[in-house]
């Protein structure tokens, strides 16, 4: 499974759509296990599926995406569904381009270690044209119930939850702001949007605390993407049903957005009436 997932994940990060699906129908066959890494790669093979879908039954653009300029994107699983969109802006094409760091958190990239994560997102950003636009999609893995954040504050319940908040994305802000400093990237950083998980199973009182450190988690990016010059595309705005829960309208599985999400979010990006994009 792990093998032919990763494989169809390269080649759609290739633009090879064909040879993906290929392989994602392939990795369906094999042997249910009740392991963790087994489910973690049948989640992508699954949002993998539904992105390539949904790319064939799009109407044809035309677009020649040999003129478009790039707007690129780097993050986990998040950062899949906006590989080969379109945006205009200004008068001009961009077409997404997308980089995965599997399970890349933000607070993975702003503690003090060295780590795989790190590594790569540097060697990213240095492979880019020096000033390019960037849109950041890491977070929503430092959101879940059984990771990141609220797993940290379970082990050390003494802790202020918004303080743990607001020091992970100062920091992760900080790592960013460090690395781009010799590129001069223009950066835009995505939301997390508002959690769509089954709550059959979950305690009332863990899925308030999933709410209210999304909620909070959006209000200090949101915050300090504007202090530190970035961009904000809101997720959570438009994905909140008024209660901060899903409603139901954008989100493609249990965490990703589908790509009518990613464009509704574009529309409404606002950060500033001079350079706002929106889907065609």
């Amino acid at each position: 499974m792990k093998a032919a997932v990763n494989l169809a994940i390269f080649r759609f990060l290739e633009g090879d759509f064909t040879t993906s699906k290929m392989h994602l129908l392939a990795s369906s066959k094999i042997q249910k296990r009740l392991d963790f890494e087994f489910n973690n790669f049948r989640i992508y093979q699954e949002y993998l599926l539904n992105i390539l879908s949904w790319h064939e039954n799009k109407s044809p653009n035309s677009i020649d995406s040999i003129t478009d300029k790039k707007l690129y994107v780097i993050g986990e699983s998040h950062a899949l569904i906006s590989h080969q969109l379109r945006v205009q802006r200004s008068g001009n094409d961009f077409l997404c381009k997308s980089f995965l760091i599997q399970g890349c958190m933000q607070w993975a990239l702003g503690n003090s270690i060295r780590n795989q994560y790190k590594t790569k997102f540097e060697g990213i950003i240095r492979s880019l044209p020096k000033s390019s636009e960037i849109l950041l999609a890491i977070g929503e893995i430092d959101c879940r119930l059984d990771i990141g954040i609220i797993n940290h504050r379970s082990k050390y319940p003494q802790k202020n939850i918004k303080e743990l908040i607001a020091t992970t994305i100062e920091n992760y802000f900080y790592y960013i702001d460090t690395v781009n400093f010799c590129y001069g990237h223009k950066i835009i950083i995505q939301g997390v949007p508002c959690p769509n998980i089954e709550t059959k199973n979950i305690a009332k009182e863990k899925i308030m605390e999933l709410i209210n450190v999304i909620r909070e988690f959006n209000v200090e990016l949101k915050s300090k993407s504007k202090e530190m010059g970035f961009g904000f595309l809101d997720l959570y705005k438009l994905t909140d049903r008024g209660d901060g829960f899903s409603n139901d309208i954008w989100h493609l599985d249990h965490y990703h957005l589908s790509a009518e999400g990613m464009c509704e979010a574009w529309r409404e990006y606002s950060f500033d009436s001079s350079s706002a994009i929106t889907f065609q």
